[in-house]
C-alpha cells in the first residue's frame, strides 16, 4: 500500500469516526489538497446508509469525486465550513434536515427541487464558479447568501425560480456575475439584498417577476450600496411590507422596443427597473441617492403607503444632453425617465428635497428628484399629496411631465420646480391646491410647424382650492388653463408668461374661478396673447402689465362681479386699456364693466363706460352713422344724459323767441285773426306733433323762413334722440 493510499484510509477512518460521534472534523487549510482530500462517495454513503448518528461536519476539507445525494432522504445535519469541491454537489430532489456550506468553494450547485427542513446556508464567503440551481426548492427556514460570490460562466448565477422559503432570503453583500432569478418565488419573510452587487450587463441582473414576499424587499445601502449592472424585474410582484431601494445604483443598457405615445412620437425606454403591476402594501422608497441610468417603470403599480423619490437621479443623461444640443428641433423619440402610468399611491408621493425636514435653500434643491427624460403619470392616482417642489426635470423640447388625468387627493406641489420641457396636466383633478409658485419652465415642447406648446398645459383641469403661479413663476411657452375649474383663487401675480416663439402667453378660455389675480406690473408684460374669453370670476385683480400684452387681450364674454387693481386704477384708465386691447369694437366688455360699477353703486362711472361704448360703436359706422352718433352724443349723451336735450331745446327756444320778437310775421290767412306771440311760436316750431296754435298761422319769408325751418328740424332731431334715450333708460330700469 502506498503512502497516498494509507493517508486516504486515515482520512476515511477519521471521517467515519467524526460522523459517528457527530463532531466536527477539522483539516488544516494550509495543508496540500491531497492531504485534505475526502471522497465524495464516502460522504454520500454515510449520509444515505441509514446510520443513526448526529451530523456530518467538515472544516477545511477538499472533497474529490461526486458528492451526490440526488433523490436521497438525509436525516442528518450537513455542515461544511471552508471546504472545496471538485464537482458540483448534486442535491436534486434530496430531502435534507439542514445544509450549511459556509465559506465553501464549489464549481456549481445542483439543487433543483431540493427540500431543506431548516436554513439553507450559502454564506460567509461561499463561492460558486458555476450556476447555483435551486429551482422549485423548498426551505423551511431562511436561505442565507450573505457575502456569497456567484461567478457563473453562463447567463445565470442563481436559479431560484418558484423557490419557497418559510423564512427570509438573506443576501446582504451578495456578489453575482450573471442573472439572479427569483421568478415566482414565495418568501415568508423579507428579502435582504442590501449592499449586493449584481452584474449581468445588457440582460437581466435580477428577475423577480411575480415574486411574493410577505415581508419587505431591501435593495438599499445596508452592507454597502446595492448595485445592479443589468435590468431589475419586479413586474407582478406582491410585497406585504415595503420595497426599499434607498441609495441603490442601477445601470441598464437593455433597450425596450419603442412604443407609440400620445399625442405623437415614440417612447424610448432603456429600463433599469421594471415593476409593472407591482403590489406593495407598504412604502416604495427610491430615494436618498437612488440612481438609475435607465427608465424606472411603475405602470399600474399599487402602493399601500407612500412613494418616495427624494434625492433620486433617474434617466439617461446622455440622451437628454443630445436634445439640448439641438434646440428648436421637433423631438419624435422621447426618452422616458419614470414611467408610472396608472399607478395608485394610497399615501403621498414625495420627490422634493429637504433640509432639516423643511424645504428651504440650495441644499433642498440638491436633494430633490432629478429626472433626465419624461416623467409619465398618466391616469395616476395619489390619495394624499404629491410634492415635486424643487424637482429638476430635464427634457428640452418634450413634455417632461406627462400627467393627463392625474388625480391627487391633496395638494400637488410644484414650487420652485425647474423644468426644461413642458408640463402637461390635461384633465387633472387636484383635490386641494396646485402650487406652481416660483417654478421655472423653459425649453417647451415644439409642434411640427415649429411653434411652441404651452409650458404648463392644465386644460380642463379641476382644482379644489387654489391654482398658484406667482412669486417668480416663469413659463416661456405660456400657460393653458382652458375650461379649467378652480374652487377659490387662480393667481398669476408677478408671473412671467410667454417667450419669443409663443403665440399665446395665457389661455384661460372658459376658466371658472372665484378670484382671478392677474396683477402684473409694467415690467412683467406677457409675451403673446392673453385669452380671457368666457372666463367667469367673482373678483378680478389686475395690473397694467396684463393689458399691455404684446398679442393683446381677448375679453369677449369675460364676466366678473368686481374688478380692482393695486394701486387703484380709474375708469378712464380702464377704458383706455379696453381701447388698446380691442381694435375692433365689441359691446360685451363695456356692458360687463358698466354692470360692475353699477352693482357697486357707482352709477356715474357706469354711465362713463356706456358713453364710451356708444362712442366706439358709432365711430366704426359709415358717415351717416357717425353723424347720427355725433348728434346723440352732444344732444342726449346717447340717452344716458337726457337733460342735455332739454338744455338744447331751451337754448333754441330762447334764440327763436329773440328773433321773432323783432321780426313779426304777417298773417297767412286774412280770415283768421291769431294773436302774435313770439314765445309760443318758437315753442310750437320746436316741439313736433303738439299744436300750440301758432304754427301754420303766419307767413314766413326771408331769414325768418330759414329760422323757422331750422327750429322744426332741430325739434324733430332732439325729440328723436330724447325718445331713444328714454327707451334706453326704461330698458335699463
Amino acid at each position: 500500500m502506498t503512502a497516498e493510499e494509507r493517508a486516504a484510509d486515515t482520512v476515511d477512518h477519521d471521517v467515519r469516526a467524526a460522523f459517528a460521534a457527530g463532531r466536527p472534523l477539522r483539516f488544516d487549510p494550509r495543508a496540500p489538497k491531497q492531504e485534505r482530500a475526502v471522497r465524495g462517495e464516502l460522504l454520500s454513503f454515510l449520509l444515505t446508509a441509514g446510520y443513526r448518528t448526529a451530523a456530518l461536519r467538515l472544516v477545511g476539507a477538499h472533497v474529490v469525486g461526486p458528492f451526490a445525494l440526488e433523490g436521497a432522504r438525509v436525516d442528518h445535519v450537513v455542515d461544511f465550513l471552508d471546504c472545496t469541491f471538485e464537482q458540483p454537489p448534486d442535491l436534486r430532489m434530496a430531502r435534507l434536515v439542514g445544509l450549511r456550506l459556509r465559506g465553501c468553494k464549489v464549481p456549481g450547485l445542483w439543487g433543483r427541487n431540493v427540500r431543506v427542513g431548516s436554513d439553507l446556508v450559502l454564506e460567509a464567503g461561499f463561492t460558486s464558479d458555476g450556476v447555483v440551481d435551486l429551482t422549485d426548492a423548498a426551505v423551511d427556514g431562511t436561505l442565507r447568501l450573505a457575502g456569497a460570490v456567484l461567478r457563473s460562466k453562463g447567463d445565470h448565477a442563481l436559479l431560484a425560480a418558484r423557490i419557497r422559503l418559510s423564512g427570509s432570503l438573506q443576501a446582504i453583500a451578495l456578489r453575482a456575475g450573471g442573472e439572479v432569478r427569483l421568478r415566482g418565488a414565495d418568501v415568508g419573510g423579507s428579502v435582504h439584498l442590501g449592499g449586493a452587487r449584481l452584474v449581468n450587463a445588457g440582460q437581466n441582473a435580477l428577475d423577480a417577476t411575480g415574486v411574493t414576499i410577505a415581508g419587505n424587499l431591501f435593495c438599499d445601502a445596508e452592507g454597502g450600496r446595492f448595485t445592479a449592472e443589468g435590468r431589475i424585474l419586479l413586474d407582478g410582484a406582491r410585497v406585504g411590507g415595503s420595497v426599499v431601494f434607498s441609495g441603490a445604483r442601477l445601470r441598464a443598457s437593455v433597450v425596450d422596443r419603442p412604443v407609440l405615445v400620445i399625442p405623437r412620437g415614440t417612447a424610448d425606454e432603456a429600463a433599469a427597473l421594471v415593476a409593472d403591476r407591482m403590489r406593495v402594501d407598504g412604502n416604495v422608497e427610491l430615494d436618498d441617492g437612488f440612481t438609475s441610468s435607465g427608465t424606472v417603470r411603475l405602470p399600474n403599480a399599487d402602493i399601500g403607503g407612500y412613494l418616495r423619490l427624494s434625492g433620486a437621479v433617474i434617466g439617461r443623461r446622455d440622451v437628454v444632453e443630445e436634445l439640448a444640443d439641438h434646440p428648436g428641433e421637433v423631438v419624435h423619440r422621447i426618452p422616458v425617465a419614470l414611467h408610472a402610468d396608472g399607478i395608485r399611491v394610497r399615501g403621498d408621493l414625495e420627490a422634493r428635497g429637504a433640509v432639516n425636514g423643511g424645504f428651504a435653500g440650495d441644499g433642498a434643491r440638491d436633494s430633490a428628484l432629478q429626472a433626465y427624460g419624461q416623467v409619465r403619470l398618466v391616469d395616476a392616482h395619489v390619495r394624499g399629496s404629491a410634492s415635486l417642489s424643487g424637482v429638476r426635470l430635464h427634457g428640452p423640447g418634450i413634455d417632461v411631465l406627462f400627467a393627463d388625468r392625474l388625480r391627487v387627493g391633496g395638494t400637488l406641489f410644484l414650487r420652485d420646480l425647474r423644468a426644461h420641457g413642458s408640463l402637461r396636466l390635461q384633465n387633472a383633478e387636484i383635490g386641494s391646491t396646485l402650487d406652481c409658485s416660483g417654478a421655472s419652465l423653459l425649453s417647451p415642447r415644439r409642434r411640427p410647424d415649429g411653434t411652441v406648446k404651452p409650458s404648463l398645459d392644465a386644460r380642463v383641469a379641476t382644482v379644489g382650492k387654489d391654482f398658484l403661479c406667482s412669486h417668480g413663476f416663469t413659463a416661456v411657452g405660456g400657460v393653458r388653463i382652458r375650461l379649467a375649474e378652480v374652487g377659490k383663487m387662480a393667481t398669476f401675480a408677478g408671473a412671467r408668461l410667454g417667450g419669443p416663439d409663443s403665440d399665446i402667453a395665457l389661455n384661460a378660455y372658459g376658466l371658472t374661478v372665484s378670484q382671478l389675480v392677474l396683477r402684473l406690473s409694467e415690467d412683467q408684460v406677457p409675451v403673446g396673447r392673453v385669452v380671457l374669453t368666457r372666463v367667469t370670476a367673482a373678483t378680478v385683480l389686475d395690473g397694467p402689465g396684463l393689458w399691455a400684452a404684446t398679442g393683446g387681450v381677448d375679453v369677449e364674454d369675460f364676466t366678473f362681479r368686481s374688478i380692482s387693481s393695486t394701486p387703484h386704477v380709474g375708469v378712464r384708465t380702464r377704458l383706455r386699456w379696453l381701447r388698446e386691447v380691442q381694435p375692433d369694437f365689441a359691446p360685451g366688455p363695456y356692458e360687463q364693466l358698466a354692470a360692475v360699477y353699477r352693482d357697486g353703486g357707482e352709477e356715474e362711472l357706469a354711465q362713463a363706460v356706456q358713453l364710451e361704448k356708444q362712442h366706439r360703436r358709432y365711430s366704426e359706422l359709415g358717415v351717416a352713422g357717425r353723424v347720427w352718433g355725433f348728434l346723440q352724443r352732444w344732444t342726449v349723451g346717447y340717452g344716458y344724459r337726457p337733460w342735455l336735450a332739454i338744455a338744447w331745446l331751451a337754448a333754441f327756444w330762447l334764440a327763436g323767441s329773440a328773433w321773432f320778437l323783432g321780426h313779426e310775421m304777417p298773417k297767412l290767412n286774412d280770415d283768421e285773426s291769431p294773436s302774435w306771440n313770439a314765445w309760443l311760436l318758437s315753442m310750437d316750431l320746436l316741439i313736433p306733433i303738439v299744436d300750440l296754435g301758432q304754427d301754420g298761422k303766419w307767413k314766413f319769408s326771408g331769414a325768418s323762413q330759414w329760422i323757422s325751418s331750422g327750429l322744426i328740424a332741430v325739434g324733430w332731431i332732439l325729440a328723436s334722440t330724447a325718445a331713444a334715450g328714454a327707451a334706453r333708460v326704461l330698458k335699463r330700469v
